[in-house]
Parts: C-alpha cells; sequence; structure tokens
C-alpha cells in the first residue's frame, strides 16, 4: 500500500498546470501524443482506480525526463509512466506484441551485448552495418530505421585503470569508482581512458569492476526483469566501496541519471547509499574545485566550442558542471545553445516509426549548431552524452567529442 500513497500523494501534487505538456519534445512535434500531464497524472488515476491503460500511448514517451525536470512541484511523472509499462508487461490481458517488435525490444535493450558482440572484429561489424542491404534489412525485419544513425564500434575492449599511466608514476591515496556505460565501454572506448586519466592527474585511484549496462535501455525497450538482474550485480560489485564512502563516477548522463534515481529503489545493500555517492565527471571535479582539491596547472586553451545540455544530466539537477569547469580553463569560450532534446533518447530515435519524430524534436539543435559554425562563432560542439553526440553528427554534420577531451588537453594529457 505505500506505493499506492506515495503515488497519491504525487498525483495531489500535481497542480495542473500544464508546464510538462508545454515543454515535452515529443508532444511539440507529434499531435497524436496527449503529453506527460495526460500519459502521467491524469492516466494514473484512472490506472489506479481500475487498471486500465493506455497502452499504444506509453510508447510515445521518449522518457528524456524533461517533464520531471519542468514540474514546479516535482511530480515524478515518468516514473508512473514506466510503472505504467511494467504493469503492462506482466498483464496476460494485453495483446502479445508482434515478433519483430519483440525482437526489435530484445535487440536495442541489450546494448551491451551488441557491445560484446561488435568489438570482436569492429572493422568488420562497422562494414556491414553500414552497408546498405544491411540496414534495409533491419528496418524490414525488426523495425531500426534504415536512416538512424548507428554509432560505430571500436577496437578497444575493457576500460582498466591500470591502462592509464598517471596511476602507476606516484601512490594514490585516495579512491573512486568509473561507472563507464555500454557507450563507452564499446563505442567510445578511449574517452573512458581520458576519464581514468583524468581522475588519476587529480589525485584518486580508480576502480573499474565488469559492470553490466545500467539497464536504462533494458528498461526502455520493456525488459524490466532483465534491467532489475543488472542493478542488482551492480550494486553487489559497489556494495563493499559504498559502505566506505568511496565516491561512484560516471560520465554518461543517463548511466548517472539511472544510478542516482533509479538503483536507490533496488531491494539490495548500498541501494541505499547509491544516490547520494553517486557523480556525475565534472560535478565531481566541481566539488574538488570548491575545496581547493583541484590542480589549476591548465595550458591556455584558444578555441570556441558548442555546447548541448543532455536532458538526462539537467534531470539530475546539478546545473552545469561542466561548463563552470571548463570557464576555469584560459582561453576557452563555450556557446550554450540551451535548445532542448536531441531527439534520439537512447534507443527511441532508431525506432523505425520514431525515427522522424526524433529528427524533428532534433530540429532546433540541428539549426542552431550548423548557424554558430556558419557563423564563425565555433567549429566543433561537445556534450556528455554519447547518443547525443551521435545525433548532433548525424543531424547537423559537426564533429562532437565528451568535453572531458578539452579539460585534457588543459592538463597536456591528450
Amino acid at each position: 500500500m505505500k506505493y499506492r500513497d506515495d503515488v497519491i500523494t504525487s498525483l495531489d501534487t500535481c497542480i495542473k498546470c500544464s508546464a510538462c505538456t508545454a515543454q515535452c519534445p515529443v508532444s511539440k512535434v507529434n499531435p497524436n501524443f496527449g503529453g506527460p500531464k495526460w500519459l502521467g497524472p491524469d492516466a494514473e488515476r484512472l490506472r489506479l482506480e481500475s487498471g486500465a491503460i493506455l497502452k499504444l500511448a506509453l510508447d510515445d514517451c521518449s522518457n528524456c525526463k524533461t517533464c520531471e525536470s519542468t514540474c514546479p512541484s516535482g511530480v515524478k511523472i515518468t516514473d508512473m509512466i514506466l510503472k505504467a509499462r511494467r504493469k503492462r508487461s506482466l498483464d496476460q490481458n494485453t495483446p502479445t506484441l508482434a515478433l519483430k517488435m519483440r525482437l526489435r525490444g530484445y535487440v536495442l535493450g541489450r546494448a551491451e551485448y551488441l557491445g560484446r558482440l561488435g568489438v570482436i572484429w569492429p572493422g568488420l561489424t562497422n562494414k556491414v552495418l553500414g552497408l546498405k542491404i544491411m540496414r534495409y534489412g533491419l528496418d524490414k525485419a525488426l523495425g531500426i530505421s534504415k536512416f538512424g544513425p548507428l554509432p560505430p564500434y571500436s577496437q578497444a575492449l575493457g576500460i582498466r585503470a591500470d591502462q592509464a599511466k598517471d596511476g602507476q608514476n606516484r601512490k594514490l591515496e585516495r579512491k573512486v569508482m568509473y561507472f563507464p556505460g555500454c557507450y563507452t565501454n564499446y563505442n567510445e572506448p578511449n574517452t573512458g581512458r581520458m576519464v581514468i586519466k583524468i581522475l588519476e592527474h587529480v589525485g584518486y585511484k580508480v576502480v573499474v569492476p565488469d559492470f553490466h549496462c545500467c539497464g536504462l535501455p533494458l528498461e526502455a525497450n520493456g525488459q524490466f526483469a532483465k534491467a532489475q538482474v543488472n542493478a542488482t550485480h551492480n550494486l553487489e560489485l559497489m556494495e563493499n566501496y559504498l559502505q566506505v564512502n568511496v565516491p561512484i563516477i560516471t560520465s554518461c548522463t543517463s548511466c548517472g541519471l539511472t544510478l542516482k534515481e533509479e538503483y536507490p529503489k533496488v531491494s539490495v545493500p548500498g541501494a541505499e547509499r547509491i544516490g547520494q555517492q553517486t557523480f556525475d565527471l565534472f560535478e565531481f571535479l566541481w566539488s574538488l574545485h570548491e575545496k581547493n582539491e583541484l590542480p589549476l596547472n591548465f595550458i591556455k586553451q584558444e578555441i570556441s566550442l558548442g555546447y548541448h545540455l543532455p536532458c538526462h544530466l539537467r534531470a539530475q539537477g546539478i546545473g552545469i558542471p561542466s561548463l563552470r569547469v571548463l570557464s576555469l580553463i584560459p582561453g576557452i569560450n563555450v556557446h550554450n545553445l540551451d535548445v532542448g532534446c536531441c531527439g534520439l533518447s537512447g534507443s527511441y530515435g532508431f525506432k523505425k516509426e520514431k525515427y522522424e519524430i526524433s529528427m524533428q524534436i532534433g530540429r532546433g539543435l540541428f539549426e542552431a549548431t550548423k548557424i554558430g559554425v556558419n557563423h564563425g562563432d565555433f567549429q566543433e560542439m561537445i556534450t556528455e552524452c554519447g547518443v547525443c553526440k551521435v545525433q548532433i553528427e548525424h543531424g547537423a554534420g559537426v564533429p562532437t567529442k565528451h568535453p572531458v577531451w578539452i579539460l585534457a588537453q588543459a592538463y597536456g594529457l591528450a
């Protein structure tokens, strides 16, 4: 009954202002989507009283959490939508999805296993996935859009702290644990290694256990039981470190949000601590600066950059710590475009029926990026989210990278 009481309290907090719907990126471009207030608090009352579920509309939500960032009352709207999705997945009266849709959910949800396969022979994998006939086949067989951007896999697999030279040269007493995430592990492992170099450079020994996927792609594609298994496994690896107050560092905004908001709900030891001990990389570095513990021996960088704020970083409620840290570096000029969601939203924009919607959502970002480049304001973009990077390069054609690379240049590590 506690969940029901909590939900009712949250429902009563909703003041029907519709700010969430006004800011929802999906509502702005999809006239058939009633918006988060309708699908969240309004429909939740029906779900509580009668068990009715607005089944199809549940999949129109991209889980960007803009509604929660916008809500003046702090209503957990996407929590309600996700719980309805879970209930739908367990409802025996719910019509079974077509085989193609079930297979697609299985494939897109298991980014970790795709990554493990993709990096065995990444050159061949990328070449095959780039073939028009392969994209056409994925489109027809699984409903994965033939136009959507598929991030390439990398040769290097397995991010380990002992590969960073800085930590081998001096004894590091303080310790942090790094949660890289699937995209970093399999698509951009060099970014993960640079995160480790930065953390060691500022005086921390970095521990990187053999984590599974955080579980967010699984939940987004209806694989709720498997997401729970992954969360339990990861928390078991963290438990001893959490008990002695070792910070958990993330460089992926979606992984960070999942660890902060979803993992505390798992009933295993350590879960009650994970939310308070998880930090975005730049959130952690800024906290060091506030304690006068961040090295400021930066090399001047004469560079102008465009910046995109990922939705899942905004949802963490920590501001934009990367821009605060980069502002300490002399010579850097960053243009915060602040034009909303990129549209890809994890695996949302890879789906055939969602691709055009995702591109319409990201149109403002693409246009602002192109204008900035054409006006000479900047020539490349930075963003903390790997999926946002993929979408920006796809929609705007502008090189994009994680801001850790700018910090690494300033420290002379890149």
